[in-house]
C-alpha cells in the first residue's frame, strides 16, 4: 500500500537518537498508511548500520537513503523528499520522540484544510542543568515563528507534497535558516499555514553551554548564508547585531516566568545566574556572522576569477 504520510528524518552521527525517534514513530495509533524515511548525511559512526538494522526490523515501513555530496540537513531532507511516497511530508530531527497520536492528529489537520503545519515542540531539560533550563526557556516558540515570520522549524513541520512541487525544495546551501526561507516561500505563494498546538513533539535539551555555543555558531553562519544567497529578502538580517539590546542578558523575571509556565520552578536568583551565563551566546554571533560573510564573498571572488 502506498503511504499517505512520509516522515523524513535526517541524521548525522546520532545512532542512539535515531533509534529513539524511529521507535516512537513505529508506535503510532490510529494512523493511516505511513513510512519513515531516514537519510544519513555522511555519518562517520555506527549510524548507517543502525539505520540499516531499523530497515531490516521494520521492513517497508522504513526507507533508508544517503546524502553525502552536500553536508547540510536541508540537502538530506531534499533527498528524503525525493525518496518519499507520501502526499503529506513530515519532518522531525533524529533525537526527538513523537506521541502515539502524532500522525493521526497530523492527518486531521490536513483534512481540516492545512497546507503547511507547525507542531508544538517541548524541550525536555534532562539532565536539569542551567544550560538545559535556558534551552527550555528560549527554544522553539513555533506559534510566534508562524505568526511573525511565516515558518515552522523543520524539526516539527509538515507540508503537502503539492506545495513542495509548487514552491520548490529547501535551499541545500544553508546550514541553518532553510526552514525560514522555505516557509516564507510557502506563505508568499498563498498557502494556508496552521499551528497545531495540540500536536506535541519532544526534543532533548542541549544540556551544556558548549552544546548551545555550537548551535549558536551554526545559526549565525546560517544567517550570513541567508543574507548572501537571498539578499533581497534577507539582506537586512545582520542589522539586529547593531542593536545594543542584542547584547544584554535576558531579564531574570522573564526567564523565571517562561520556565514557570513550563512547570519548572526556578528562583529569580537562579534565573539571574542562567541569564548571565547565557549572555556570551549572543556576543559570539556577530563575529561568526562576519567571518562567514567574508568567507562567502571571498569564494565568490575566486569563482569570478578575481
Amino acid at each position: 500500500m502506498e503511504p499517505e504520510i512520509s516522515v523524513i528524518v535526517p541524521v548525522r552521527n546520532d545512532a542512539r537518537g535515531l533509534a529513539t525517534t524511529v521507535a516512537s514513530l513505529m508506535r503510532q495509533e490510529g494512523a493511516r498508511a505511513y513510512e519513515v524515511v531516514v537519510v544519513d548525511n555522511g555519518s562517520t559512526d555506527e549510524t548507517p548500520r543502525v539505520a540499516e538494522r531499523l530497515r531490516e526490523v521494520h521492513g517497508e515501513r522504513v526507507v533508508v537513503g544517503r546524502e553525502v555530496a552536500v553536508r547540510t540537513s536541508y540537502a538530506a531532507r531534499n533527498e528524503g523528499i525525493r525518496l518519499a511516497g507520501g502526499r503529506i511530508l513530515c519532518f522531525v530531527d533524529a533525537d526527538m520522540w513523537a506521541p502515539p497520536d502524532y500522525l493521526a492528529r497530523v492527518a486531521e489537520a490536513f483534512e481540516g484544510g492545512a497546507d503547511y503545519l507547525g507542531c508544538r515542540v517541548e524541550i525536555v531539560p534532562e539532565p536539569p542543568t542551567l544550560a538545559a533550563w535556558y534551552n527550555r526557556a528560549v527554544g522553539f516558540p513555533v506559534r510566534e515563528y508562524l505568526e511573525r515570520l511565516h515558518f515552522a522549524p523543520t524539526c516539527a513541520m509538515c507540508v503537502r507534497r503539492e506545495v513542495v512541487d509548487a514552491v520548490g525544495v529547501f535551499d541545500a546551501r544553508l546550514e541553518s535558516g532553510g526552514d525560514l526561507e522555505f516557509g516564507q516561500r510557502v506563505h508568499a505563494a498563498g498557502y494556508r499555514q496552521v499551528y497545531g498546538g495540540e500536536i506535541v513533539l519532544r526534543h532533548p535539551a542541549r544540556a551544556s553551554w558548549g552544546a548551545l555555543l555550537v548551535k549558536q555558531r551554526r545559526l549565525a553562519r546560517g544567517a550570513a548564508q541567508l543574507a548572501h544567497y537571498h539578499p533581497t529578502r534577507f539582506g537586512h538580517i545582520g542589522r539586529s547585531f547593531l542593536s545594543p539590546r542584542h547584547y544584554l542578558p535576558s531579564r531574570p523575571g522573564w526567564l523565571s516566568d517562561r520556565l514557570g509556565a513550563a512547570g519548572l520552578r526556578v528562583s529569580w536568583l537562579r534565573a539571574a545566574r542562567i541569564s548571565l551565563r547565557a549572555a556570551p551566546l549572543a556576543w559570539i554571533e556577530p563575529v561568526v556572522f562576519a567571518r562567514e560573510a567574508l568567507r562567502l564573498r571571498a569564494r565568490e571572488r575566486v569563482r569570478a576569477g578575481w
